[in-house]
């Protein structure tokens, strides 16, 4: 059973981008949530789009939408282990400040333009 989930956390380290054996590619990530003691890890696999896109981040924050599950296995010691886990469909880094953040462009036109329409009064057009 899964369930479908929206988090944002932190990259443990950059983004592991990798091959199926069937040729399509997907990216692997390791996502802490939560602070100190009560950070719980989630392994994140990111595949098609999502996967181009998860293969650019490096260390940092980040924001995942997905479907979550539960995984059990047994470890060599044979006690019984737990993980998260999370097949993500989008994944993208957030928090971009000072020199990480992209550089806007205006759709809008040049101010010429604008303090044209400005000047122009109400009902006259």
């Amino acid at each position: 059973m899964s369930v479908d989930c929206a988090f944002y956390g932190f990259l443990a380290a950059d983004a592991d981008a990798r091959v199926s054996k069937a040729g399509r590619a997907w990216t692997r990530l390791r996502v802490g949530v939560g602070k100190d003691a009560a950070t719980q890890w989630i392994s994140v696999s990111c595949f098609g789009s999502a996967a181009d896109t998860a293969a650019t981040l490096k260390k940092g924050r980040v924001y995942v939408e997905g479907s979550i599950k539960l995984d059990a296995w047994r470890g060599n010691d044979g006690i019984e282990r737990h993980t998260l886990a999370v097949s993500a469909f989008k994944c993208e880094r957030t928090h971009k400040i000072g020199r990480a953040r992209d550089k806007r462009t205006s759709d809008h036109g040049s101010d010429e333009e604008h303090e044209s329409d400005m000047d122009m009064p109400f009902g006259v057009g």
